[in-house]
């Protein structure tokens, strides 16, 4: 009786904290373009005035704020929320059908330590919400589950031009810096951002692609994938026995 609640409560929090995650990227960039640009203006025109700090901007800087803006707060951080928000939602449906009341509906996994996003810790991570019942839906929200809380190089490195973005859409927003400058950094930024979108889309599909070899066969295979293959041929032989007899 209780369980539409639980997991609508769950669903809940999830809502939030992907709605805050989402709103890390432009929040934080209108934030500090808008607060007090003069004050942004001069202190990046004094950086820049001295050679020491200006290499310390470029090298140091920069890259530290593409990291946290592109990688992490424009993929990790949503990717690891919203996935978890429509799992609960979905569950809240199946806790209300008759044919889902007496089974178990989602399940927990244990990441050893460094395996899952988030601040370091001595113990496992609880990976919790996983379907019990697999559909297309859910299959396809396991994806994104683990592109989120396991995350990989090559969609990390895919972000970094999306973190650049950030730096470039600050300054394409500051009052104080000269309009030339500013409409080519917001081309800039809308060029970095659409191509941290097709490297994105390749990595995510790089991932999760089939790897499946004459060497190893269906040895890769899970439980399910050999599950539904085996349905797959014995239908096919079915089907071929219906014709061979039609045929006689």
């Amino acid at each position: 009786m209780l369980r539409p609640f639980g997991y609508a409560l769950q669903g809940v929090v999830w809502t939030v904290i992907w709605l805050a995650a989402l709103a890390i990227y432009p929040g934080s960039m209108l934030y500090v373009a808008v607060d007090d640009p003069a004050a942004v203006v001069r202190n990046m025109s004094e950086m820049l005035s001295s050679p020491v700090q200006a290499t310390v901007l470029v090298v140091v800087l920069v890259p530290l704020v593409a990291v946290v803006m592109g990688p992490a707060a424009l993929w990790l951080l949503p990717t690891a929320s919203w996935p978890l928000m429509v799992l609960s939602w979905v569950y809240v449906g199946r806790s209300l059908r008759p044919d889902h009341r007496s089974e178990r509906l989602s399940r927990t996994t244990w990441a050893r330590p460094g395996e899952a996003f988030g601040p370091p810790t001595v113990t496992s991570v609880a990976m919790s919400l996983q379907p019990v019942r697999r559909s297309r839906l859910t299959d396809v929200l396991m994806r994104f589950y683990a592109a989120g809380w396991n995350p990989d190089g090559r969609m990390f490195l895919a972000m970094l031009p999306a973190g650049l973005a950030w730096v470039a859409g600050v300054v394409a927003l500051l009052d104080g810096v000269p309009p030339a400058a500013r409409w080519t950094a917001g081309a800039v930024a809308a060029a970095l951002l659409a191509t941290s979108a097709v490297l994105g889309v390749r990595a995510f599909r790089a991932r999760f692609a089939p790897r499946v070899t004459p060497a190893d066969g269906v040895a890769r295979w899970s439980p399910e994938e050999r599950r539904d293959r085996l349905a797959q041929l014995r239908r096919a032989q079915a089907s071929r026995r219906r014709g061979s007899d039609a045929g006689r």
